[in-house]
């Protein structure tokens, strides 16, 4: 018998479902919204409209109307044509800047309750937020508890790395990454240094381990800063897939296939989009569950691009 799954918070439990762990994860600033459809088109599995560091404060009303106006250009499109399912938004946090978050929250209030009827598809919503600068795990249930979407925390301090445990408990969570250079920059670890990597290499099994034993996705890589220096990035890229990280934060659509490239698809996921096609076209049904995993429409679509790509 087919069901779905829900959590605490009544969504459904879709980071279990094997293809929807993105890759690769583009950020886009979003004063920059000329760049929108052209991050959306770059092959990133994921693209994360930014209204946190890539915005200065004089600008920040000015990029959430960019967002809104996008996103609502995009609730008007057929579901087959819609980016919102892949689209996320970094907001600012509520301890680094209130006013800027009460804003912020404002606006995930318009494009996701507005759009939480039962009439209203999937495909027409926002796929989450991003909350960085993540130090505790109060920070994320000021999100989790409004929100009625998946949340992904930014761990980027020695605080944060301390409150991991209790970071990764918070219902409604559904992963977890870090800032690779604002922890470097806290603690004083020499660039390049083997101290550095041996810390990160610490860290990244802390995610994992936090993340496993709280049922979320598999942890997400930090940005690599220079993308031109394509052998790092795929060095990189290659250890935290190795790891078993799910994917990896990208600063430029030149390292989207470079990562894309390091999470490649596994013939278990494979299979999985089959099962999911399959019995779409059987049944013509949009909601549905395969072997306990939810499945409705933006998988469905996930899962025929990758069969497409992968034939």
């Amino acid at each position: 018998m087919m069901t779905a799954m829900t959590n605490n918070n009544g969504l459904s439990r879709l980071n279990k479902a094997p293809l929807l762990t993105p890759r690769s994860w583009l950020f886009v600033p979003a004063m920059r919204s000329d760049r929108f459809i052209k991050a959306m088109n770059s092959g990133a599995d994921a693209v994360i409209i930014d209204l946190e560091d890539a915005v200065d404060a004089t600008h920040k009303q000015q990029a959430r109307q960019n967002v809104a106006s996008f996103v609502l250009d995009q609730q008007q499109k057929p579901d087959e044509r819609s980016f919102l399912p892949h689209l996320w938004l970094r907001i600012n946090n509520p301890d680094q800047d209130e006013v800027s978050w009460q804003s912020d929250m404002q606006l995930c209030h318009q494009l996701i309750d507005s759009n939480n009827d039962s009439e209203q598809s999937n495909s027409s919503k926002l796929a989450g937020i991003i909350l960085p600068k993540v130090s505790s795990s109060a920070q994320v249930r000021q999100v989790t508890q409004q929100l009625q979407t998946p949340v992904i925390a930014q761990i980027e301090s020695a605080l944060g790395i301390s409150n991991l445990t209790d970071i990764t408990q918070v219902s409604g969570l559904q992963a977890i990454s870090y800032g690779r250079l604002d922890i470097a920059n806290e603690l004083n670890l020499r660039t390049g240094s083997q101290a550095e990597a041996d810390f990160f290499g610490q860290l990244r099994m802390q995610m994992l381990i936090a993340s496993k034993a709280h049922h979320l996705m598999a942890p997400i890589e930090s940005i690599y800063a220079n993308f031109k220096d394509t052998e790092a990035m795929t060095s990189v890229a290659g250890y935290a897939s190795d790891l078993g990280f799910s994917g990896m934060l990208c600063i430029h659509p030149s390292q989207v296939a470079v990562v894309n490239q390091a999470f490649n698809v596994t013939e278990q996921q494979l299979q999985f989009a089959k099962q999911v096609i399959d019995h779409y076209k059987q049944t013509g049904d949009s909601i549905f569950a395969i072997d306990g995993v939810m499945v409705d429409l933006p998988v469905i679509l996930q899962c025929q691009r990758l069969l497409e790509s992968n034939s």
